[in-house]
């Protein structure tokens, strides 16, 4: 009985340690194929000012004084979910709710707000 036991418990973990390892792998496949699929990021240094200002011209309405989320998500750590790559391709072609805003804001605001928010980690 015990033998019988403890091979159950170890297919049981085994099937659990590979189930764990496939969601793991799929999971990186699918943060690198967002990561290929986002627009190329033109170089443009981070001005901390004026993507502040923008954030407030252009964000604050639906995420919060404070990055922290009204109608929109809490943006204080964003930077750990998403690249500036990332954040570039969404603020620029928006996503779910959240509007566009390539024909609103410069492409270099954009980008300077997306590196903005990268770093909110």
């Amino acid at each position: 009985m015990y033998k019988w036991t403890m091979s159950v418990l170890i297919g049981i973990a085994c099937v659990f340690g590979i189930t764990v390892l496939f969601m793991t792998t799929a999971q990186h496949q699918s943060q690198t194929k967002q990561e290929a699929s986002a627009p190329a990021l033109p170089d443009t240094p981070l001005n901390s000012q004026a993507a502040e200002a923008i954030y407030k011209q252009s964000c604050i309405a639906c995420h919060g004084n404070d990055l922290e989320g009204k109608i929109g998500p809490n943006l204080q750590k964003i930077g750990g979910k998403y690249s500036d790559k990332q954040l570039y391709g969404i603020v620029q072609n928006g996503r779910g709710g959240m509007p566009a805003f390539k024909s609103t804001l410069k492409d270099e605001e954009i980008v300077n707000l997306a590196k903005w928010l990268a770093e909110k980690q």
